[in-house]
């Protein structure tokens, strides 16, 4: 029996040594994880009020056919424009006529789902699909979208009249199931220091163009799907890294619609 003390004294040991690494490691998690959430608060913004495209290109020698079109160069790249502007391609609004001009909020959005997102200022260009819903016995949930945006089914189609919910990964460490919106934060920022941030929803041929003009913070538990009296698309992705506990939700509103051939997400 005595020859069994030293071991049970080092088991012991080691059991504390461990208990005393499980403390510390559940200390810095929780250290890291508040780090992570500092500045939530910061996600929340209300953009300027939304500007409706024209109609009609604006008269030859108006600024906006200036050789310098600072108008269109976002401020903080003023000093080096060299690189702000794809000469190649035809600016985002280009091809678009206003809601305004049209009369009416809905197109051809009753018609058609929604097949492609892209929001130029972020980089974002994905594809996206209907979420089916999973049967969980006691309840059913909506199913997480996998490398897509997720369309929530039976709320607005794009172009249509009321609020569309879109969902997208921030990051998926675990389930591996992509990260189509880890740059969506950045819309709060761009917000914030007066940038226009634009929405291209395409179903099929037709592209709608939705400007953003807020942002908001809500817990996990307090997110539910709201109607709205206009047309508008609302993206929400996860928030913060590590945590995951809250959802940040930007909201942008339809300005214009055009004709578009449909082309893959690089």
């Amino acid at each position: 029996m005595r020859a069994l003390l030293p071991s049970r004294r080092a088991a012991a040991i080691a059991l504390l040594s461990l208990g005393v690494l499980l403390i510390a490691a559940a200390g810095a998690f929780y250290a890291y994880t508040a780090f992570l959430a500092r500045g939530l608060g910061d996600l929340a913004v209300t953009g300027p009020e939304v500007t409706l495209p024209t109609a009609t290109p604006p008269a030859a020698g108006s600024a906006a056919y200036a050789l310098y079109p600072g108008s269109v160069t976002p401020y903080r790249a003023w000093a080096d424009p060299r690189g702000t502007l794809d000469l190649g391609h035809e600016p985002l609004l280009d091809g678009f006529t206003s809601v305004s001009a049209l009369g009416q909020p809905s197109l051809h959005g009753a018609d058609g789902r929604a097949d492609r997102i892209i929001i130029p200022a972020i980089g974002v260009d994905a594809r996206v699909e209907e979420l089916g819903i999973r049967d969980l016995g006691d309840s059913r949930a909506y199913e997480t979208p996998r490398h897509t945006v997720g369309h929530i089914p039976g709320t607005p189609n794009p172009g249509s009249h009321g609020n569309g919910w879109y969902f997208g990964h921030l990051e998926s460490p675990v389930q591996g199931e992509g990260n189509v919106f880890s740059r969506l934060p950045q819309a709060a920022e761009l917000l914030r220091e007066g940038d226009d941030v634009f929405v291209v929803v395409q179903s099929g041929a037709a592209q709608y163009l939705y400007q953003a003009t807020e942002t908001d913070l809500v817990h996990e538990d307090s997110l539910s799907l709201y109607q709205a009296g206009d047309a508008r698309v609302t993206l929400v992705t996860c928030q913060p890294r590590g945590r995951y506990d809250h959802r940040l939700l930007v909201t942008a509103k339809l300005v214009g619609y055009r004709d578009a051939a449909p082309a893959a997400p690089g």
